[in-house]
């Protein structure tokens, strides 16, 4: 498995493993989008975030509450390290972007599976830059049928459409309070 398409809290993401730089730059291919904008990283748990990340444990009890879908934005030197890495195999061309990480934290039974077999992965919004989310597997069929055949389908279900997207946000150093980039 490459490049692969899942449903998420929202709508329908597509993503690839951590360390797969080739897919990750067919990703930013596949849905023209820029490399000014960095992908989102989910991973398995909170628990991963508190092991991984600057956020404190005030902090993930917080979003451990969060009504919504969110996007938690924070610092991850296990990851900005990753990405900085070069040598033949492995090329992040917009490691530089990454000042901070956008995380997300699987939710459903796949996701976890996903996660636990591969690894965190990098993840985004399974359409063509700047156009609608997807909600079902015919629109991202359609939208991306020249390369549905390099694409794996870890789960076929329709996704409620009214659905707003994440929010997305970081906290201010280590307080609660929030300073939102989305808010739905």
């Amino acid at each position: 498995m490459n490049i692969f398409l899942i449903p998420t809290d929202t709508c329908y993401g597509i993503g690839c493993t951590l360390g797969d730089s080739k897919s990750y730059r067919k990703i930013y291919k596949i849905k023209k989008r820029g490399y000014d904008k960095p992908l989102a990283v989910m991973v398995e748990s909170l628990d991963w975030l508190y092991e991984n990340t600057t956020l404190t444990e005030e902090q993930l009890n917080f979003v451990s509450e969060y009504e919504r879908p969110y996007t938690i934005l924070t610092d991850c030197p296990r990851i900005t390290m990753l990405l900085s890495l070069e040598d033949e195999t492995t090329n992040y061309p917009n490691h530089e972007q990454y000042t901070q990480v956008a995380f997300r934290v699987a939710h459903t039974a796949a996701q976890k599976k996903l996660i636990k077999n591969h690894g965190p992965i990098f993840l985004t919004s399974a359409n063509l830059s700047g156009r609608e989310e997807n909600y079902t597997i015919n629109d991202l069929k359609e939208g991306f049928k020249e390369h549905m055949t390099h694409i794996d389908i870890i789960e076929n279900i329709n996704l409620d459409e009214n659905i707003s997207p994440s929010d997305i946000f970081s906290f201010e150093w280590e307080t609660l309070k929030l300073n939102y980039l989305r808010k739905n």
